[in-house]
């Protein structure tokens, strides 16, 4: 008799299997990582935009809403929950605290939470 080398087919289908649902997963749930990472970047280049000088909090945040929209984030820049301007010395503080829901597959659900904060000097 010959002794057997290598995987099973069982073997081959679990492990296909496995690598699936994380391609699934991973399908699901980078997306909402790039979008995060894409408010970041805005809210970081937002206090070295040459116009914010002497803006006030509405005009910050219409320019802020617009870069949100040409990153193609036209959901959260129309949720007025998400970010919020707080007035302290010299400017204001910019905060972002918000939750990204979605479903990976069938019932089972993902909920990412987020928060970023940003100093913008006006003075």
């Amino acid at each position: 008799m010959r002794k057997q080398s290598g995987l099973t087919m069982i073997s081959w289908i679990v492990i296909i299997g496995l690598v699936a649902v994380q391609a699934v997963m991973a399908l699901r749930i980078v997306p909402v990582y790039l979008n995060y990472n894409s408010v970041r970047s805005v809210m970081d280049e937002l206090p070295q935009h040459a116009e914010i000088k002497g803006m006030g909090v509405k005009k910050i945040d219409e320019l802020f809403r617009k870069r949100l929209k040409i990153n193609n984030l036209y959901e959260l820049a129309r949720n007025k929950d998400a970010f919020k301007f707080k007035k302290i010395q010299g400017g204001y503080e910019l905060t972002a605290h918000y939750e990204e829901k979605g479903p990976i597959m069938g019932n089972l659900e993902f909920v990412a939470t987020f928060d970023h904060k940003v100093e913008i000097i006006t003075k």
